[in-house]
């Protein structure tokens, strides 16, 4: 068993800091870089840490996963990497041995693998069927979600999710990564792990989802000031994060097509309602070094 921790980033000067990370030994190298492109679900907890408490969203630039000594050791692998950040929100959870070789293993695998084939509509170059759609009204996470850009007036307009993925996927057609946060109610956390069971035997495998890291949170840095508890399933206390996933994805047309079918709205539906309090969503493109 081994610590990863998740860094949230603010880096004014990416280049330097890409540098600086691809000159670190191999010990201390990141497992995964990503630079941070938008909140697809926006955080309704840990606000302050995660969106900012200005007029403007907090502008995150990168997300740094790396494996760390202890669960309160919510550093950067470098104090003088730190030098380079501006903002940081950090969270540290324990990772299998097993995973943390799988992911070191599949990402050679994932370069060749074929990605599932789109219907008609879901491109860069045809968008109609994105167009089209039709999110479901009943569903908290759906193409009908809407959030304000990175950086942007918090009581600014919010831009559609249908409207992001035709942006974003215009300039970029490769993977993505989904950095995903969870928080539960009250005795659900059981359920939605039926969900994740339920969705990748099905649509997950449909849409070329693959599970990168998935782990129960024991930190964040944040979390002495919102005066939460780590989850305890055993008691009701205030536990706010109680596990974080990294999901990869062919392409965010992948991802938005997942969103409109049919199969997903009903395991959605049968598994998913209801069990989350909080179910964060952040869009991530990985960075080579």
């Amino acid at each position: 068993m081994a610590l990863i921790t998740c860094h949230l980033l603010t880096v004014p000067n990416s280049a330097a800091f890409l540098s600086a990370l691809s000159a670190l030994p191999a010990a201390l190298r990141p497992i995964y870089v990503g630079e941070v492109h938008h909140w697809i679900h926006e955080p309704t907890l840990s606000t302050a840490a995660l969106t900012g408490t200005g007029p403007n969203m907090h502008a995150w630039t990168h997300l740094l996963i790396h494996q760390t000594a202890s669960p309160t050791s919510l550093t950067l692998p470098l104090d003088s990497l730190a030098e380079q950040v501006s903002a940081r929100w950090s969270i540290t959870a324990p990772a299998s041995d097993d995973m943390l070789a799988d992911f070191a293993g599949a990402k050679a695998a994932r370069s060749t693998k074929l990605a599932p084939p789109l219907p008609l509509g879901w491109s860069a170059q045809d968008p109609s069927g994105l167009k089209a759609a039709q999110p479901p009204a009943d569903l908290q996470a759906s193409l009908g979600l809407a959030s304000v850009r990175l950086g942007g007036e918090r009581d600014g307009p919010a831009i559609g999710l249908k409207d992001f993925v035709a942006e974003f996927g215009a300039k970029h057609t490769g993977p993505v990564s989904m950095f995903n946060l969870l928080a539960y109610h009250s005795g659900q956390r059981s359920r939605y792990f039926e969900y994740i069971a339920a969705f990748q035997s099905s649509v997950g495998v449909k849409y070329g989802g693959e599970g990168l890291l998935a782990a129960g949170v024991m930190e964040w840095s944040s979390r002495k000031e919102e005066g939460a508890q780590v989850a305890d399933p055993d008691k009701n206390g205030s536990a706010v994060w109680e596990d974080m996933a990294l999901v990869w994805y062919p392409s965010l047309w992948h991802f938005a097509k997942m969103f409109d079918d049919q199969e997903y709205a009903a395991v959605d539906r049968a598994y998913k309602q209801g069990a989350l309090k909080d179910n964060p969503l952040v869009v991530c493109t990985e960075v080579e070094l």
